[in-house]
Order: C-alpha cells, then sequence, then structure tokens
C-alpha cells in the first residue's frame, strides 16, 4: 500500500504545482491521506485528475493489491462523490435519471468489490472503473454547463 500513497502524493504535488491557483491551504494535504476538495485537501480543479490518476493506478496493479487498497479507494470515491454533489448544491442543479442511475452502479461496486477476489475483482475493477471515468466526465460535462 505505501507504493500507491507514494504514487498518490507525487501525483498530488505535480498537481499543485502545475495548477498555481487557489490558497496554499487549498493545496495541503494531510500526511497519508489523499484528498480532493475543501476542507479534505486539494481544490475543486485537481479533484478530477487526482481520482484518474487514482484509477490508473490501480488497473495497473495485480488483484491482490487491490484488495489491499480497497479501503482507501472507497473512502477516496466517497470524498469525490461528496465534492460532486455538494458542486450540483452549491450551483442549484439536481440530479438526473442518468446520473443517479451511474452513482447507484458506482456506490454497488463498492459495495461489492470487497467480497471478490483474483480475475472476478479484476473484471469488476475494469467495470467500476469505466463508470468512474464516466462519473467524472459526466461530472465536468454539468460543471461546463454552468
Amino acid at each position: 500500500m505505501r507504493p500507491m500513497l507514494w504514487i498518490l502524493s507525487v501525483v498530488a504535488i505535480a498537481v499543485a504545482a502545475c495548477n498555481g491557483k487557489g490558497q496554499a491551504a487549498d493545496r495541503a494535504q494531510p500526511a497519508g491521506q489523499p484528498g480532493m476538495g475543501g476542507q479534505m485537501g486539494m481544490g475543486r480543479s485537481a479533484m478530477m485528475p487526482i481520482m484518474r490518476a487514482h484509477m490508473d493506478s490501480l488497473m495497473r496493479i495485480s488483484p491482490e493489491q487491490v484488495s489491499g487498497m480497497l479501503a482507501a479507494h472507497d473512502r477516496m470515491m466517497s470524498q469525490m462523490m461528496d465534492r460532486m454533489g455538494a458542486d450540483m448544491r452549491s450551483m442549484n442543479m439536481s440530479a438526473d435519471a442518468k446520473w443517479n442511475s451511474l452513482v447507484d452502479s458506482v456506490n454497488a461496486d463498492l459495495a461489492g468489490l470487497p467480497g471478490l477476489h483474483g480475475e472476478e475483482l479484476a473484471a469488476r475493477m475494469t467495470a467500476h472503473a469505466d463508470r468512474v471515468q464516466r462519473l467524472i466526465t459526466m461530472h465536468e460535462g454539468m460543471m461546463k454547463g454552468m
């Protein structure tokens, strides 16, 4: 698990350095906790690249390593989805059926992943990564539209 935290830390630092915007407090990260917004760490503009990097890294490791990362992944996903919901509320947006269905599918993945192993976990993780990517893309589209 330490290599993953190291990778996420490097990604977070790189994104923060490239971003160059926002308050220093917005970019600060608690040690060992990849955050994604407001009080949790990275500002809104850095949340999506960090999650994309996180998902890419999960797709490159063995199912056994993924099993060890599921608790951290669940926390990161929860933070991301909370932030997405806050973004939508701050813009007085309501979720449509497509959004709700995708969020439900991602939540079902998160509930089911811990019970899987080996190839079954790898296959479900691939489908989950696709759904997470679609969720991020949908959220970015909604935010650009406002």
